[in-house]
């Protein structure tokens, strides 16, 4: 009789095991903080019909209702569309609003919308991207699929975890 109660327990005890690891491995709390990203890839811009160079780069800042914001500065090989940016120019931007859902299975979805900052444009966006998170490495991996005016992006990013503690977060000024 012993023996088959230790042989039961023994069993529920296995179960309980393989079970915790059919949960829920990701939730909101391991995205909150702030994260590093480069960014690099091509668009086609509004009006376009060739791909251009595109490279960004910024921090990100998410809070635990899965808000985004945080400045970047990008750069891309065509002039801005509308505007007398040449190619090339790097422009500093804020995210102005922004989002991140996030399933169990450590997938889900990063949206943003950026203003550049000096300019009087409307916010540009949203920008789309599928992400994987990577709790213990740190990480989180993205590949976009959605920008304004293009069904066609591609650029491919990795955010690194900076701090697990969301903060607003400037660029310094550089000395003239």
């Amino acid at each position: 009789m012993f023996s088959r109660t230790v042989v039961i327990a023994v069993l529920l005890a296995l179960c309980f095991c393989g079970a915790s690891f059919a949960q829920s491995q990701c939730s909101i709390s391991q995205v909150v903080g702030n994260w590093s990203y480069h960014v690099s890839g091509w668009d086609i811009p509004s009006g376009g019909t060739a791909p251009v160079q595109m490279l960004f780069i910024g921090v990100l800042s998410i809070d635990w209702s899965g808000k985004v914001t945080g400045p970047g500065t990008f750069a891309m090989g065509a002039p801005l569309a509308g505007t007398p940016i040449p190619a090339g120019q790097a422009l500093d931007y804020d995210f102005v609003s922004g989002s991140i859902q996030l399933t169990p299975d450590c997938t889900g979805l990063l949206s943003t919308m950026m203003k550049i900052k000096g300019s009087r444009a409307p916010p540009m966006g949203p920008y789309i991207g599928r992400i994987i998170v990577l709790p213990d490495q740190g990480e989180i991996v993205a590949m976009s699929f959605r920008a304004p005016g293009t069904e066609r992006p591609m650029w491919t990013y990795i955010l690194k975890r900076m701090t697990p503690v969301p903060s607003a977060v400037e660029w310094p000024q550089p000395q003239p």
